[in-house]
Protein backbone atom coordinates (compact mmCIF):
# COMPACT_ATOMS: atom_id res chain seq x y z
CA UNK A 1 0.00 0.00 0.00
CA UNK A 2 3.02 2.42 0.53
CA UNK A 3 4.53 1.78 -2.49
CA UNK A 4 1.68 2.75 -4.57
CA UNK A 5 1.05 5.60 -2.59
CA UNK A 6 4.42 6.77 -3.50
CA UNK A 7 3.81 6.18 -6.70
CA UNK A 8 0.73 8.40 -7.23
CA UNK A 9 2.16 10.95 -4.99
CA UNK A 10 5.21 10.85 -7.58
CA UNK A 11 3.14 11.13 -10.35
CA UNK A 12 1.32 13.93 -9.31
CA UNK A 13 4.43 16.17 -8.26
CA UNK A 14 5.65 15.11 -12.23
CA UNK A 15 2.47 16.75 -13.31
CA UNK A 16 2.30 19.31 -10.84
CA UNK A 17 6.09 19.94 -11.65
CA UNK A 18 5.20 19.76 -15.87
CA UNK A 19 2.20 22.25 -15.06
CA UNK A 20 4.34 24.86 -13.44
CA UNK A 21 6.93 24.76 -16.21
CA UNK A 22 4.56 25.94 -18.36
CA UNK A 23 5.07 21.74 -20.07
CA UNK A 24 1.92 21.27 -21.89
CA UNK A 25 0.48 17.89 -20.48
CA UNK A 26 -2.87 17.74 -22.82
CA UNK A 27 -3.36 14.59 -24.24
CA UNK A 28 -0.52 12.49 -22.19
CA UNK A 29 -2.35 9.38 -20.99
CA UNK A 30 -1.94 9.01 -17.43
CA UNK A 31 -1.62 5.88 -15.27
CA UNK A 32 -4.22 5.97 -12.43
CA UNK A 33 -3.91 2.67 -10.35
CA UNK A 34 -7.70 2.36 -8.61
CA UNK A 35 -6.63 1.28 -4.31
CA UNK A 36 -8.43 -1.09 -2.90
CA UNK A 37 -9.40 0.03 1.00
CA UNK A 38 -7.87 -1.83 3.71
CA UNK A 39 -10.09 -1.80 7.31
CA UNK A 40 -8.11 -4.12 9.02
CA UNK A 41 -4.72 -5.44 9.33
CA UNK A 42 -5.83 -9.18 8.37
CA UNK A 43 -4.48 -10.45 5.57
CA UNK A 44 -6.91 -10.63 2.43
CA UNK A 45 -5.85 -11.54 -1.09
CA UNK A 46 -6.59 -8.55 -2.92
CA UNK A 47 -6.84 -9.00 -7.08
CA UNK A 48 -3.97 -7.03 -9.13
CA UNK A 49 -4.89 -3.32 -9.44
CA UNK A 50 -6.36 -2.60 -13.16
CA UNK A 51 -4.46 0.63 -14.69
CA UNK A 52 -7.44 3.26 -16.03
CA UNK A 53 -6.19 5.97 -17.73
CA UNK A 54 -7.20 9.44 -17.70
CA UNK A 55 -7.20 11.94 -20.14
CA UNK A 56 -8.55 15.51 -19.85
CA UNK A 57 -10.40 16.88 -22.19
CA UNK A 58 -8.68 17.74 -25.81
CA UNK A 59 -9.69 21.35 -27.60
CA UNK A 60 -9.48 21.04 -31.44
CA UNK A 61 -6.21 22.78 -32.42
CA UNK A 62 -6.34 25.79 -33.93
CA UNK A 63 -5.45 25.57 -36.86
CA UNK A 64 -9.00 23.05 -37.20
CA UNK A 65 -11.48 25.83 -36.89
CA UNK A 66 -13.75 26.68 -39.81
CA UNK A 67 -12.25 30.55 -39.40
CA UNK A 68 -8.48 29.26 -39.54
CA UNK A 69 -9.30 27.29 -42.84
CA UNK A 70 -10.85 30.60 -44.22
CA UNK A 71 -7.28 31.65 -43.38
CA UNK A 72 -5.19 28.99 -44.59
CA UNK A 73 -6.91 28.64 -47.56
CA UNK A 74 -6.45 32.19 -48.73
CA UNK A 75 -2.82 31.51 -48.11
CA UNK A 76 -2.75 28.54 -50.00
CA UNK A 77 -4.79 30.33 -52.65
CA UNK A 78 -1.97 32.64 -52.95
CA UNK A 79 1.40 30.08 -52.75
CA UNK A 80 -0.77 28.47 -55.81
CA UNK A 81 -0.63 31.89 -57.73
CA UNK A 82 -4.55 31.61 -57.83
CA UNK A 83 -5.18 35.46 -56.95
CA UNK A 84 -9.14 35.01 -58.21
CA UNK A 85 -9.68 32.75 -55.53
CA UNK A 86 -7.47 34.60 -52.74
CA UNK A 87 -9.53 37.24 -53.72
CA UNK A 88 -12.49 36.10 -53.18
CA UNK A 89 -11.68 34.16 -49.68
CA UNK A 90 -11.36 38.20 -48.53
CA UNK A 91 -8.07 39.58 -50.53
CA UNK A 92 -10.92 41.77 -51.67
CA UNK A 93 -11.68 43.53 -48.08
CA UNK A 94 -7.95 43.60 -46.93
CA UNK A 95 -6.35 44.96 -50.35
CA UNK A 96 -6.99 48.56 -49.57
CA UNK A 97 -7.45 50.81 -52.97
CA UNK A 98 -6.32 49.83 -56.43
CA UNK A 99 -8.10 46.77 -57.32
CA UNK A 100 -7.88 43.41 -58.27
CA UNK A 101 -4.57 44.13 -60.39
CA UNK A 102 -2.78 46.44 -58.11
CA UNK A 103 -3.41 43.39 -55.60
CA UNK A 104 -1.85 41.07 -57.71
CA UNK A 105 1.19 43.41 -58.33
CA UNK A 106 1.08 43.52 -54.79
CA UNK A 107 2.61 39.57 -54.37
CA UNK A 108 5.00 39.90 -57.51
CA UNK A 109 8.02 39.46 -55.29
CA UNK A 110 6.65 37.13 -53.38
CA UNK A 111 7.68 33.57 -53.91
CA UNK A 112 6.13 31.49 -50.82
CA UNK A 113 4.31 32.27 -47.39
CA UNK A 114 4.32 30.01 -44.64
CA UNK A 115 1.29 30.67 -42.05
CA UNK A 116 0.90 29.23 -38.66
CA UNK A 117 -2.21 29.66 -36.76
CA UNK A 118 -1.46 30.51 -33.39
CA UNK A 119 -4.94 30.85 -31.72
CA UNK A 120 -8.26 31.48 -32.46
CA UNK A 121 -10.21 33.20 -30.40
CA UNK A 122 -13.88 33.78 -31.74
CA UNK A 123 -13.55 35.26 -35.55
CA UNK A 124 -10.17 36.34 -35.08
CA UNK A 125 -7.26 34.18 -36.00
CA UNK A 126 -4.15 34.58 -34.35
CA UNK A 127 -1.09 33.93 -36.93
CA UNK A 128 2.61 34.33 -37.81
CA UNK A 129 3.65 34.77 -41.45
CA UNK A 130 7.09 33.72 -43.05
CA UNK A 131 6.96 35.48 -46.45
CA UNK A 132 10.63 34.19 -48.65
CA UNK A 133 11.14 36.49 -51.39
CA UNK A 134 11.86 36.23 -55.33
CA UNK A 135 15.67 37.49 -54.28
CA UNK A 136 15.91 35.06 -51.18
CA UNK A 137 15.26 36.97 -48.32
CA UNK A 138 12.73 36.50 -45.84
CA UNK A 139 9.67 39.02 -44.48
CA UNK A 140 8.15 38.07 -40.98
CA UNK A 141 4.73 39.10 -39.88
CA UNK A 142 2.50 38.74 -37.04
CA UNK A 143 -1.00 39.67 -36.52
CA UNK A 144 -4.57 38.69 -37.22
CA UNK A 145 -7.35 38.36 -39.12
CA UNK A 146 -10.88 38.05 -39.07
CA UNK A 147 -13.25 36.10 -40.55
CA UNK A 148 -17.14 36.21 -41.25
CA UNK A 149 -19.00 33.45 -43.57
CA UNK A 150 -16.24 32.04 -44.69
CA UNK A 151 -14.74 35.35 -45.79
CA UNK A 152 -11.73 37.51 -44.41
CA UNK A 153 -13.47 40.89 -44.01
CA UNK A 154 -10.75 42.42 -41.87
CA UNK A 155 -6.60 41.96 -40.96
CA UNK A 156 -4.04 43.73 -38.81
CA UNK A 157 -0.69 42.24 -39.45
CA UNK A 158 2.75 43.55 -38.39
CA UNK A 159 5.96 42.90 -39.86
CA UNK A 160 8.64 41.79 -37.03
CA UNK A 161 11.19 41.26 -39.22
Amino acid sequence: MAVNATRIAVAAMVLLGAAACGVPVVGVPVPVTPQSPVTSTATVAVPAPETVYVQPPVAPAPAETAEARTVVAYYDALNRRDFATAWSLGGSRIAGGGGYPRYVNGFATTWWDTLTVTDVRGSTVYVVLSAVQTDGSTRTFSGTYTVSGGVITGSHMTRTK
